[in-house]
């Protein structure tokens, strides 16, 4: 578990399961916000089930910044009281996400699954082991 507070309001991270897969490990994790009873999930293809600064700025990117439409259905943006304390915060969520970023240039690199790697050799990029920041 991790918790990050902006702007007062602590948003807090859980591992809840991990789920094998042909394709490698899905983790699966639980965001709650402080206040509000919207709660969200993320799933992530990756070994590790830390909730690290990956994971975090993941959460902060997709769940608060990017405002996929299915968010406002389904997602912690469905509650309007974090829509507006959203709004008003953020500069502090860009400054927290920011911090996330450069927490992560510090992780050990994520390792690559086959299919990943197939997928970065399809695409013409590096095929290598590991990828910095995945």
């Amino acid at each position: 578990m991790r918790e990050l507070i902006i702007g007062g309001r602590p948003i807090t991270v859980s591992h809840i399961e991990t789920e094998a897969t042909e394709f490698g490990d899905i983790q699966r994790y639980r965001i709650d916000v402080t206040g509000s009873d919207a709660v969200t999930h993320l799933s992530s293809l990756r070994s590790s089930l830390n909730v690290d600064a990956r994971v975090m700025a993941s959460v902060i990117d997709t769940e608060l910044l990017l405002g996929y439409e299915g968010n406002a259905e389904s997602g912690l943006l469905r509650d309007p009281g974090i829509r507006a304390w959203r709004d008003q915060q953020r500069p502090l969520i860009e400054q927290a996400l920011d911090r996330l970023r450069d927490e992560m240039k510090d992780l050990p690199p994520e390792p690559v699954s086959d299919v990943e790697r197939l997928l970065l050799r399809a695409f013409d990029m590096s095929g290598d082991d590991e990828v910095r920041g995945a």
